[in-house]
């Protein structure tokens, strides 16, 4: 009798013990199926082909094609992350982030809207539901593409990655406005980073306004032009012709009484752009914005092209010479090359790269 009851007792824990492991199993299998998420970039970007034609193709097919990017917890991430103010420009929304060690991050919002360029007696009409349907014209991961072909051009720049972000307690009071989106996450320039190579382990990295005073106010602090020179022409290579002073921060280093500041290029949503459409061709010509040009083998009218960078330009890229840009470029062919680029945009979600 005792026996069968041992027997008995070592069945029920044998069952239970498998019970457990099978449950740990489905654990470990739904924590495995939950570390990314099959998402749209912009789903509302599906159009007709007669609709294509009047008002571009652009990247619909990225924005509307599904891929896998990985789940994003804040208080996971670079030691535990506290969100504390939200932002953005006319475009994208923005959500800075600050670890314990005071290092900033932040997550810009991968869909985009121009209809904040618009007058508001045009909000609620066809004219801005076709102003935000030109948000096409950017590819949604364009970001991730340039950072390797920019360590290769000896550029500083931005590690981005592609997450998207459930809502979460971390979220605290931003956590219905920004949870369950796509994001574009990275290290924001700013203060000490001296722990990263890849904004030159600066100390102190300020804003183009605060390098401009700081410029004015001793003749002895500089710019190091040929840098910024290097990272215009790697603008045009890229075709993003939205550089304007806000695009920039600027790493400082020290020389004794002389303190030399080197460009951080940040913010590539205009990379790639493509402008295509009958009807878009026809408002970008009525309009006279000629800066406004597709990524192609070829620009066409360089000077326009650079119209919206000219008086950053003006004021930090007046001392090389014609031959030193030459040189310049001729160095960044050569840093540039096929296998630089094709590895850079294999960074993209292997649904799109072909």
């Amino acid at each position: 009798m005792n026996m069968r009851l041992f027997s008995i007792t070592i069945l029920k824990v044998s069952l239970f013990i498998c019970i457990l492991l099978i449950q740990d199993k489905v654990t470990a299998q739904s924590v495995s199926d939950s570390v990314t998420k099959t998402v749209f970039a912009g789903k509302q970007y599906t159009r007709s082909s007669f609709y294509q034609k009047l008002w571009g193709k652009h990247y619909r097919e990225e924005w509307t094609t599904p891929v896998n990017v990985p789940l994003f917890y804040l208080d996971t991430t670079a030691g535990g992350l506290k969100p504390y103010e939200a932002g953005g420009g006319r475009q994208s929304k923005t959500l800075r982030l600050r670890n314990a060690q005071g290092k900033e991050y932040v997550l810009r919002s991968i869909d985009k809207t121009l209809s904040g360029a618009l007058d508001p007696i045009f909000y609620n009409t066809f004219i801005e539901d076709v102003l935000k349907d030109q948000a096409s014209m950017a590819h949604p991961f364009s970001a991730i593409t340039i950072s390797d072909m920019a360590q290769a051009a000896k550029i500083y720049h931005a590690i981005p990655q592609i997450v998207y972000v459930p809502k979460q307690p971390a979220l605290d009071s931003f956590n219905t406005t920004f949870g369950d989106n796509l994001y574009l996450f990275e290290q924001r320039p700013d203060e000490n980073w001296e722990e990263a190579d890849n904004f030159g382990n600066s100390k102190n990295i300020i804003s183009t306004e605060k390098l401009l005073a700081e410029l004015l106010k001793n003749n002895e602090n500089s710019v190091d032009q040929i840098a910024f020179v290097r990272a215009r022409l790697f603008d045009i290579f890229l075709g993003d012709w939205g550089r304007h002073e806000d695009q920039w921060r600027w790493a400082t280093t020290n020389h004794g009484s002389k303190t030399i500041y080197e460009p951080i290029p940040r913010d590539r949503d205009q990379a790639y752009t493509k402008l295509e459409g009958t009807l878009v061709q026809f408002g970008l010509s009525a309009a006279n914005v000629s800066h406004l040009k597709s990524f192609d083998y070829k620009i066409k009218d360089v000077a326009s092209f650079n119209f919206p960078a000219r008086n950053i330009d003006r004021r930090l890229a007046n001392e090389p010479t014609r031959t030193q840009w030459l040189e310049l470029a001729k160095e960044l062919q050569g840093s540039l090359t096929d296998e630089v680029i094709e590895s850079s945009i294999k960074k993209l979600p292997p649904e799109l790269f072909s």
